[in-house]
């Protein structure tokens, strides 16, 4: 067989060039680490790195998420307590300025001092994260939620919405709560019956946050169907006596008597009169002739309007009894709604805190998930350092042999022997 100078210039070109090639892949994947230069040279692993890969991207958006999740729920959490901070100072100022030893001096700058913890707590409900996004707007977290008007009065600019942040392909979570629902939306009195003093008392007598004795009837009767009550007094000393009577839109008819009794300071009147009575009312003191209280379902209302009425009760620096007791009476209201908003937001912290439990566990549940992976990854792409320096050496000889052996051969001629 022979075999021409053109032959075999090309098959030794041809081999020096694969040779060249196995040296730049070997070359390659020594500086990368990876196996998977060339992914022609493995299609089935090389589609394998590629799902992984896009697996621990998507791991990694994941992890991110659940960071900023963790941030904005901290964050939350840390106002909310703020707020726990300042609503038992501002129980503390209301206890100190229920007595009777208060003056007219006490309550002027117990109402200055409302007026600043009204403005800290609008501060607080309109804290904002790191991105500038207000945490307490429910969606809406591009916009202030509440404003401070000059009479006082807080509005709500956000909703009621929450935003989410996904955790997993199935999973996501809130990262904050409205703040219709923390700060306006607490219920007044003990939650589910309030009690108010007529404004024309002029006796010594306030009416406790009462009792619910049956749940269920003290709703239906006072939410459902509307009924209120007013407790009226007459009479003096040992003769005096209480009458109830039931209406509904403050509204109550003189022949709308459902119970009456003689009067003992400090006695607590059922209602309604029987042997089951849904609720009781504490009176304390001593009532005049003519004073009344209203019992009425507990209607929602804001921690603002709370602080407000604190804030206007001190401001009412006039001593007598009717005043007195109409002060302390809207102290004692005001000390059971912050009670309710106390409770409020308690619940959303511990809701809060099941959240970041939450976020933390998936948080380590991914990092577990991508460490595997990448594990996977590194066993699929990763080289064997001292196999493939070997091949490169190897390789590198071979190469060098083959261009001195087609160099040598390359110059052969007759010519040379004539």
């Amino acid at each position: 067989m022979r075999i021409s100078t053109p032959q075999f210039y090309a098959a030794s070109l041809s081999g020096i060039l694969n040779q060249q090639n196995t040296l730049n892949t070997l070359s390659q994947q020594l500086a990368t680490g990876s196996s998977l230069v060339n992914p022609s040279d493995a299609p089935v692993a090389a589609a394998q790195n590629v799902t992984l890969s896009g697996q621990i991207n998507r791991l990694a958006d994941y992890a991110q998420n659940g960071q900023n999740a963790q941030n904005a729920l901290q964050i939350e959490s840390s106002t909310l307590q703020s707020v726990g901070t300042l609503l038992d100072q501002v129980r503390q100022l209301a206890v100190q300025m229920n007595n009777g030893t208060v003056n007219a001096s006490d309550l002027q700058n117990a109402a200055g001092a409302m007026q600043g913890y009204l403005q800290q707590l609008v501060q607080y409900a309109n804290t904002q994260d790191g991105q500038g996004n207000y945490i307490f707007a429910g969606s809406q977290s591009a916009t202030q939620p509440f404003t401070l008007h000059a009479d006082g009065s807080v509005s709500y600019a956000g909703d009621g919405g929450q935003n989410q942040l996904a955790l997993g392909p199935s999973l996501n979570t809130a990262i904050g709560d409205p703040g219709n629902a923390i700060f306006m939306n607490s219920r007044a009195g003990n939650g589910t019956f309030s009690v108010t003093a007529g404004s024309g008392n002029t006796g010594n007598a306030t009416a406790g946050p009462g009792t619910v004795n049956a749940m269920a009837q003290a709703q239906q009767i006072l939410q459902v169907d509307g009924t209120q009550y007013q407790i009226s007094f007459s009479g003096s000393g040992s003769g005096m006596t209480y009458t109830v009577t039931s209406g509904s839109g403050g509204v109550f008819a003189s022949g709308a008597v459902v119970g009456s009794g003689s009067f003992t300071a400090g006695m607590s009147i059922a209602l309604p009169a029987g042997g089951n009575p849904a609720i009781t009312v504490p009176i304390v003191g001593t009532p005049a002739a003519g004073d009344r209280f209203t019992v009425a379902a507990a209607a929602p209302q804001s921690l603002f309007q709370t602080f407000q009425q604190l804030a206007q009760a001190f401001a009412a620096t006039a001593q007598a009894p009717g005043a007195n007791a109409l002060r302390a009476q809207t102290i004692s209201n005001a000390l059971a709604s912050l009670d309710q908003s106390q409770t409020t937001l308690l619940s959303t912290q511990a809701a809060i805190g099941s959240r970041l439990q939450q976020v933390q566990a998936v948080q380590a549940q991914n990092a577990s998930l991508t460490l595997q992976l990448q594990t996977q990854q590194a066993q699929l792409t990763n080289i064997n350092y001292p196999q493939v320096i070997t091949q490169y050496q190897q390789s590198l000889t071979a190469l060098q042999a083959a261009e001195k052996a087609f160099t040598q051969v390359q110059g052969l001629s007759l010519f040379q022997y004539i």
